[in-house]
């Protein structure tokens, strides 16, 4: 591994049954074989992931991988990235999974049934590590075949600029999220201030039921059940839970008691802390010529996008249209700037938008 030029990889987490998500193994094919690198087994990787940000790196819809791997290990790749999801969205393909790959051009039949597997336990069964290795075991095989296509195309460049971003987006801190709105579960919109104080501390105890047990809130109590029971409980405030809805067999013991405390905080939280109904975002003003200038836009980017073989949401997102029609870009630098496009998508769609807004 250490002699490759290049690496394919993949990674497997456990966010579908831990709170705290980590990276539980790491696959890497290089020079034919395949290799599975144990993240939990409690060795130092510090020098293998600095190897690996060496190399030249294969992914499959990497972003993912990219971010996993820098929030577990701290990894930063250096090299240009090769990702074949993005290589075949370049090249027009309508179905680019994976799995649809490997059976176009290799007549491999992957069987994804293990995507919510628990990658976290161990010993992980000898059917889960063929299935991990099997995402890595054809990809520079792939990306053999699709950098061939991209040059031929002469759309190398594209796929450069693209790699680049999402390197880019994975190595971004997230922003924090707003303390006041990540508790508004679907259903709560509409509802007045009485019932908000129990979605909310709710929603406060689920998440710290959830990290106390490491595992995903959902786990705790679906979105769904938590607005009822909240609903219930803010109808009937002095009624014993033994009469409410009926609970999860594991609302047992303290975590029992703890969802009865937190039942009578909200119950007992003067009105001034009560949180307020949310009005709806500000929108900018949109009038019908700015919807016609949008949808003159799409249909133009539309048209180019079939000219190239490309779908439209690869060349232009209608996001990206709509921060055209309101900023109305004067040239392509400006276009870049201000609807977040790529130099190669502002080139491409730059005649468009010409023409639609008359610059």
């Amino acid at each position: 591994m250490a002699e490759a030029d290049r690496l394919a990889v993949d990674v497997e987490a456990d966010s579908f049954h831990h709170y705290y998500e980590k990276v539980c193994l790491i696959q890497v094919a290089a020079n034919g074989e395949v290799y599975l690198v144990d993240p939990l087994a409690g060795l130092d990787l510090s020098q293998f992931v600095q190897a690996l940000g060496r190399k030249v790196l294969i992914f499959h819809d990497g972003g993912y991988d990219l971010r996993m791997l820098r929030q577990s290990l701290g990894f930063e790749p250096r090299p240009a990235v090769f990702d074949t999801m993005l290589a075949a969205q370049l090249l027009g393909y309508r179905e680019f999974g994976l799995s649809a790959m490997l059976k176009r051009f290799f007549d491999v039949d992957m069987v994804k049934t293990h995507q919510k597997a628990n990658w976290s336990g161990r010993p992980l069964d000898k059917k889960l590590l063929s299935y991990a290795g099997d995402d890595v075991r054809y990809l520079h095989k792939l990306a053999d075949v699709l950098d061939v296509e991209l040059r031929r195309l002469d759309r190398l460049s594209w796929h450069e600029e693209t790699c680049r971003a999402m390197v880019q987006a994975a190595q971004t801190d997230k922003t924090p999220p707003d303390e006041d709105r990540q508790w508004r579960i679907k259903g709560t919109r509409l509802l007045h201030r009485p019932r908000l104080v129990y979605v909310r501390r709710l929603w406060c105890w689920r998440e710290d039921e959830a990290r106390q047990a490491d595992l995903p809130p959902f786990k705790i109590i679906g979105n769904a059940e938590l607005l009822d029971f909240a609903l219930w409980a803010e109808r009937h405030p002095k009624t014993s839970l033994k009469s409410g809805p009926r609970l999860p067999r594991h609302f047992v013991g303290a975590r029992l008691h703890r969802l009865e405390a937190a039942i009578a905080e909200a119950a007992h939280l003067p009105e001034s802390a009560w949180p307020d109904v949310l009005k709806p975002s500000p929108r900018p003003p949109t009038s019908e010529a700015f919807r016609q200038t949008v949808e003159v836009l799409k249909d133009r980017c539309r048209q180019k996008a079939e000219e190239l073989g490309i779908e439209p949401f690869v060349l232009a997102p209608r996001a990206m249209l709509t921060c055209i029609a309101q900023h109305k870009p004067k040239g392509v630098r400006e276009l870049m700037a201000s609807a977040g496009a790529m130099q190669w998508q502002a080139r491409l769609i730059w005649p468009a938008v010409q023409r639609t807004l008359g610059v």
